[in-house]
């Protein structure tokens, strides 16, 4: 896990010297850069399953011309699956196998949106677009879904969403802003053996946050 964020950190850190490199003799950047954390609040819908809802924390590099504005964000984001009913639930009763514990499984994410800004006034930012998912580690954390599946390869590995939200500035620089955002799904998610439930999951997260803007 630590050598993607490492990679995104890096990638992030050069984009910034590329910021600061010289325009035409003056010291100008190319493109800003800042930091963010909050909470992610997500939802698997038609899946047997509870999200609890764990932190992000991320870089993004933007660049405005006028009122718009492109931003590119590396965000990790982690939370906790549990099932519903026992992880057994779901398969041909088998003499031996466990039928009372729920499964938990703790997700961790990297997500990449891509998104176009639009000022909407002094204070107030839109923004939207398109974002990329992977997701870094799913550890069964009571080994209750691997002992009945044999793996805890519960969720694909990718997925795509579209991304709407809003951002509001609370500093007259508008260095630090609080946001807000939905993150809806457009792909399957599912990637589980579970029997006698919809075979199509789809995802679905409330996100809040505070961002600061270094440069």
């Amino acid at each position: 896990m630590k050598k993607y964020f490492f990679a995104a950190f890096v990638s992030l850190l050069l984009l910034q010297g590329v910021a600061n490199g010289q325009v035409m003799g003056f010291r100008e950047p190319i493109v800003n850069m800042g930091v963010k954390v909050g909470g992610s609040f997500m939802h698997l819908s038609s899946a047997p399953i509870r999200t609890s809802p764990g932190p992000l924390a991320g870089i993004y590099v933007w660049k405005n011309i006028g009122r718009f504005g492109v931003r590119l964000e590396a965000l990790g984001t982690m939370v906790t699956h549990t099932t519903k009913y026992p992880a057994s639930a779901y398969v041909i009763p088998t003499p031996g196998i466990d039928t009372e514990t729920k499964a938990s499984l703790q997700a961790i994410y990297l997500n990449v949106p891509l998104l176009l800004e639009y000022q909407l006034n002094e204070n107030l930012q839109l923004l939207g677009g398109p974002q990329f998912g992977y997701l870094l580690s799913l550890t069964d954390k009571n080994d209750a879904y691997t002992k009945v599946y044999g793996n805890s390869e519960m969720l694909t590995k990718t997925d795509f969403a579209v991304v709407a939200g809003a951002e509001y500035a609370l500093t007259r620089r508008k260095k630090l802003k609080a946001g807000a955002r939905a993150v809806i799904g457009v792909t399957d998610v599912n990637n589980s053996t579970y029997y006698l439930v919809p075979r199509t999951w789809s995802s679905v997260a409330l996100q809040l946050s505070l961002s600061y803007n270094i440069m």
